[in-house]
C-alpha cells in the first residue's frame, strides 16, 4: 500500500523517473482542499477544465497544489481516489505520534484512529505516564498559530480543558492527521 502521494512534473516514462517524483507528501498529512472549473486564462475560447487543490501538512506550513483536469467526471475520480487513498493510509497506520511540549515538558501526543489523543510524559520508553487521554467525540475544537502552538478544546467535559501543545514546529501534520482521522470515521460509518 502507498502512503506517499508523489508529484511530477511530468508523466514518468521510467523506473528511474518514478523514483525522482517533483515532491512527496504522507497522504495521512494531505488533504483535498477544493475543486471547481476554471476558464482557460488568456484564452479567446471558452474551453472550461476542472481544478482541485491538495494541501499537504508539513514542518514548514502547508503546501497546496492547484491540479487540473479534462472532465468534471475526471476531476471526481481523482478527488475520491485522493479521499480514499487518506482514509486507507489512515486506517492502514491507525496510530500516529508527535513529539511536543506541554506546560515546558517533554511529552508525545498520541493520535489514535480508535482511542482518540493521549499525552504521554516524556515521550520515550514503556513506563511513560499518560498525563490525560480523551476520545474523539470529546473535541470541540481545534486551532494552531500556524508557527508552532497547537490548541486542543476538551472544555466542558467532566475533566476537559483547552489545551496547548507546543508542537516545536509547524503543528500543520498534526492538524491534517486529525482531520484525516476524523474523515475516515464518518466515512466509516457511511
Amino acid at each position: 500500500m502507498y502512503r506517499d502521494g508523489s508529484l511530477y512534473e511530468s508523466a514518468p516514462w521510467s523506473v528511474e523517473a518514478w523514483s525522482r517524483p517533483f515532491e512527496s507528501c504522507p497522504l495521512v498529512a494531505t488533504r483535498l482542499a477544493g475543486a471547481g472549473n476554471t476558464s482557460t486564462v488568456g484564452s479567446n475560447s471558452s474551453t472550461h477544465s476542472s481544478v482541485f487543490c491538495i494541501r499537504c501538512g508539513t514542518t514548514r506550513g502547508v503546501v497546496s497544489h492547484w491540479l487540473r483536469s479534462e472532465t468534471n467526471r475526471d476531476m471526481a475520480a481523482w478527488a475520491r481516489v485522493l479521499v480514499q487513498g487518506c482514509h486507507n493510509a489512515i486506517i492502514c497506520q491507525r496510530e500516529f505520534s508527535f513529539r511536543c511540549l506541554f506546560q515546558g515538558r517533554p511529552c508525545q501526543l498520541i493520535v489514535h484512529l480508535d482511542r482518540g489523543f493521549t499525552l504521554l510524559d516524556s515521550g520515550l520508553g514503556p513506563a511513560s505516564k499518560a498525563l490525560w487521554t480523551f476520545p474523539f467525540d470529546k473535541l470541540k475544537g481545534s486551532a494552531d498559530d500556524g508557527n508552532k502552538l497547537l490548541y486542543l478544546d476538551f472544555s466542558g467535559t467532566e475533566d476537559g480543558a483547552e489545551l496547548e501543545l507546543d508542537m516545536e514546529c509547524c503543528p500543520k501534520p498534526v492538524v491534517f492527521v486529525l482531520h484525516n482521522c476524523l474523515s475516515a470515521k464518518v466515512h466509516s460509518l457511511a
